[in-house]
């Protein structure tokens, strides 16, 4: 009659070394993946969630979008191309536990939630040194009507003309009657302000799919 094998105390000692071995290196690994998600999301991209109707159709709102930070380390923002640029700081204050604070946290850190820092998504019209004119809704830079195929929601009102200071950007959502944009309330956009560009809808899955790319550069 067979008996049923049991572990050797030696063998025992070794599996529960290796437990104990990979909870001691377990901080450690955790503080490495964390530290590259944070360089990736600090030099690399970066995932935004969109909280208002100011881009649509382009960008509905709950959209998780992708933005990559490494074409504008190469060159300046082109016009047509969706930026993300960040705007004053406000600290939202907090009342919850520190649970409650700690999954806020996460989620801002993954683009689930929105974060503390009034980061804005714009398309850019008007590059430094041009004059913007909107009139009954028709946008014009240097003089030479641009082809808007993303704006929907037209606005017939005028504005400017504006003369786009150096070293900053004019520019508009696609809801352009619902939009604070470089017309109302933010003004020209410091380039040094821009975080990257608008790449990618991750989420929801019936919106995943690359943003595209709109050349309005023939301006003269």
């Amino acid at each position: 009659m067979s008996s049923t094998p049991r572990m050797s105390s030696s063998s025992r000692k070794a599996g529960d070394d290796s437990l104990l071995s990979f909870m001691r290196e377990l901080p450690v690994l955790l503080l490495v993946a964390f530290l590259l998600a944070f360089l990736l999301r600090t030099f690399v991209v970066q995932v935004f969630y969109i909280p208002s109707a100011s881009m649509v159709p382009t960008l509905q709102v709950d959209d998780r979008m992708v933005v990559e930070k490494l074409t504008y380390l190469f060159r300046e923002p082109q016009r047509g191309e969706v930026v993300v640029f960040a705007g004053d700081e406000t600290e939202v204050p907090s009342n919850g536990s520190a649970v409650s604070g700690l999954v806020t946290g996460v989620g801002r850190f993954l683009g689930l939630v929105p974060a503390d820092a009034r980061d804005f998504v714009k398309r850019v019209i008007g590059l430094p040194g041009e004059t913007v004119l909107i009139t009954d809704g028709v946008v014009t830079v240097n003089g030479v009507e641009i082809d808007e195929p993303f704006v929907v929601n037209a606005d017939d009102r005028s504005f400017g003309p504006f003369e786009v200071p150096q070293g900053t950007l004019f520019v508009l959502g696609d809801n352009r009657p619902n939009s604070a944009d470089s017309r109302l309330g933010l003004g020209y956009v410091p380039i040094e302000d821009v975080v990257g560009r608008a790449a990618f809808i991750l989420w929801p899955p019936d919106h995943i799919g690359g943003l595209e790319s709109y050349d309005l550069n023939d301006v003269g």
